[in-house]
């Protein structure tokens, strides 16, 4: 078991805050320790001890839900290192607009961090080579778009507080005796953090055959209903000059009437870092 100090240094000696500034904040703050937990696929449970006063300090523990294997022990022993570190290192302020290449740059990591965690778990490993590899987990987990996105939730729900001047993790033992120095960020460096949404690239995919279940023989904004890639979807045609010859009634649709189009998939960012495909348009009929 190892515990994180999550410490809130408030202004004018201050020892309470806005209620709902703090629990918005922490609920970005443990998805973020989930998100971290998952891809260092490690089985993890979090309970927060009483708060004492300094500011507001309080105590978040890290339990291991089930048994581990002495070599899946050696990390546990450093997780909250990662979970500071992430928290605390500005390392990347930019989403991955692209969302096959954020498919592909999660995968690389993915494959990097169980790498890296093979590397920290042999018996013969030196300090110097496990502080490197702490650092390696940290800088790739941090530059996931998940952790980015609930860490820029973190702090900015921390902004909504005047109080808040500065923020500091540090790792304790279960007697609550510190195992490193205090890491702190200042309010000023908040913004640092922070990670203002962008419209995510929209997928194009040419020379698509959509099967035609429900065409739109009228003007107005209703969207046309088909299948691809044998799943069911609802489209916007904006192509113009089909779209008349249809209404023309020059264009007929019967059972197994498909189009070969140019299709567009928009996405964006839901509230928990998905990308999500938002609107799906067909173009050049």
């Amino acid at each position: 078991m190892e515990k994180l100090e999550l410490h809130y240094y408030l202004s004018d000696k201050s020892h309470s805050m806005d209620a709902f500034v703090k629990n918005k904040a922490e609920a970005e703050l443990l998805k973020v320790f989930k998100e971290i937990s998952e891809l260092l696929e490690l089985d993890l449970s979090f309970e927060i001890e009483a708060l004492t006063e300094g500011g507001i300090k309080e105590f978040i523990k890290i339990l291991k839900k089930k048994k581990t294997k002495k070599q899946i022990a050696k990390i546990l022993a450093v997780v909250g290192v990662i979970f500071s570190g992430v928290l605390t290192n500005i390392i990347s302020d930019q989403f991955t607009k692209n969302p096959e290449l954020e498919k592909s740059q999660l995968e690389e990591s993915q494959l990097n961090i169980k790498k890296l965690k093979r590397d920290l778990e042999k018996e013969d490993i030196l300090e110097e080579e496990s502080t490197l590899i702490i650092e390696n987990l940290t800088v790739i987990i941090s530059n996931t778009d998940k952790i980015k996105f609930h860490r820029s939730n973190f702090y900015s729900n921390l902004l909504k507080e005047n109080k808040i001047e500065q923020i500091s993790t540090t790792e304790l033992d279960e007697n609550n005796n510190p195992l490193s120095e205090e890491k702190k960020v200042s309010r000023e460096n908040f913004n640092k953090f922070i990670v203002h949404k962008v419209k995510i690239d929209s997928e194009f995919i040419e020379d698509v055959n959509i099967e035609i279940v429900s065409p739109v023989l009228k003007k107005g904004k209703m969207k046309w209903r088909g299948y691809y890639d044998s799943k069911p979807i609802s489209f916007n045609l904006l192509d113009s000059d089909f779209r008349n010859s249809v209404l023309n009634r020059e264009v007929s649709f019967q059972n197994g009437t498909s189009i070969k189009c140019l299709l567009e998939f928009e996405k964006e960012m839901d509230d928990e870092g998905n990308i999500k495909t938002t609107k799906i348009n067909v173009f050049d009929v």
